[in-house]
């Protein structure tokens, strides 16, 4: 894939400068553009960075599972626990990384504060980063990898209030502010078969218009507003429960 093709695949899925982009991707998509850089990653995120401008955002989730069984969380220290992709993105000079201990994101841009003041003491409740990126409707982004790594959805399912998660209290320490933090976690029901399946999702998706993909080199690129994927959540949930989820869960 050429460099020079980003921007028309950008374009083609609706992604413009200014924009607040909420992406999951895989580091074996950028790898794949033809550059001289050694490090195609890094070029990418350069490029990315020049191309949403100093009125956009870029937020790449760096979640570390682990703070969970550590009871412990080091904002400097911790890696991101999701791939090479958002660990390149988060040793970025020009990023800031929020202080949720177990999903926290690397960030660039002038909005960095009003995320990383998201409530803390939940994971996808009320006043979380998820619903403070669905006020803005930002685009959630998906680059070489499907719909099921959207964390998102977990935020429509707590409003929602399926009955396949359920809350559970971490006391987790936060070395940067030296104390410890109750954090309420959604969690799946381990008992049942829950884990997620966005397949119908995704044709409900592209039934009402609300999605777009295109081909990015080897790859795919999807994008999906977030006021758009939060109803189409919600409106797949109040019709049948188990939409969310593998298709074997009968017992939802």
């Amino acid at each position: 894939m050429e460099a020079k093709h980003i921007k028309k695949a950008f374009l083609k899925c609706g992604i413009k400068p200014g924009d607040s982009l909420f992406i999951h991707g895989d580091a074996g998509a950028v790898a794949q553009i033809k550059v001289k850089s050694r490090n195609k990653i890094n070029y990418f995120f350069k490029y990315l960075k020049e191309y949403v401008g100093r009125e956009g955002n870029i937020i790449i989730p760096t979640f570390t599972y682990s703070a969970c069984k550590e009871k412990k969380f080091d904002i400097n220290k911790n890696i991101s626990e999701t791939g090479l992709f958002s660990e390149i993105f988060r040793n970025q000079k020009y990023t800031k990384r929020t202080n949720h201990p177990i999903f926290s994101c690397a960030i660039y841009g002038k909005k960095y504060k009003y995320f990383d003041q998201a409530k803390i003491t939940t994971c996808f409740g009320s006043d979380s980063i998820f619903e403070r990126f669905l006020k803005l409707n930002g685009t959630i982004v998906c680059i070489g990898c499907s719909l099921d790594r959207i964390t998102f959805t977990h935020y429509a399912e707590e409003i929602f209030k399926v009955n396949y998660r359920y809350h559970k209290n971490f006391k987790i320490y936060l070395t940067k502010k030296k104390k410890y933090i109750d954090i309420d976690y959604y969690v799946r029901k381990l008992t049942q078969n829950s884990r997620i399946d966005l397949s119908k999702l995704n044709k409900y998706l592209i039934t009402k218009k609300r999605i777009k993909e295109i081909n990015f080199g080897r790859y795919k690129l999807i994008t999906v507003k977030s006021k758009d994927f939060f109803k189409s959540c919600l409106e797949l949930l109040s019709k049948n429960k188990k939409k969310l989820v593998k298709k074997n869960n009968q017992n939802l």
